[in-house]
């Protein structure tokens, strides 16, 4: 994108600073918040690509715990990784487990239900692309070991 260029070379040249005052020397056509979330969450060069290690997921689940829905603060915990990510990550993977009544402990556990079934996932895949049978009984779920909530 033509405007992710602009504003990396502006602010390595310019560095970060009044983020409205930024937008409009640079030439952008738009706000300074705008151009500081891109940078922040995306541009930014060490921004973490990726998907979230199980280690990551661990300490997310353990931060939360400990200091709620404070993003920024377990971000920082996290390096490389932004808040808007983190909390994204959440809200997406892990709130909807518990909304849902599923397990979980802030524990390994759902790390490692989570990874055989995502094992188990590439497995068939790899299974379908070769033209292998894949047994109509599969089911990760049927795999996962039954935990309980830990208060």
């Amino acid at each position: 994108m033509e405007e992710d260029g602009i504003l990396i070379n502006y602010i390595a040249n310019h560095g970060e600073g009044v983020w409205n005052n930024l937008a409009k020397s640079a030439g952008l056509k738009r706000t300074g918040k705008s151009c500081r979330l891109r940078w922040l969450n995306y541009l930014r060069p060490d921004v973490r690509r990726g998907n979230i290690t199980p280690e990551e997921q661990l300490l997310i689940m353990e931060l939360h715990a400990r200091w709620g829905n404070r993003w920024s603060k377990i971000a920082r915990q996290l390096p490389g990784r932004t808040d808007n990510e983190i909390k994204n990550y959440w809200r997406t993977r892990i709130q909807k487990k518990v909304k849902n009544g599923d397990a979980v402990d802030y524990s390994s556990q759902m790390i490692i239900d989570e990874a055989c079934t995502s094992h188990t996932s590439s497995i068939e895949e790899g299974m379908a692309q070769q033209n292998y049978p894949v047994h109509p009984n599969t089911n990760p779920e049927g795999y996962r070991l039954q935990t309980t909530r830990v208060n």
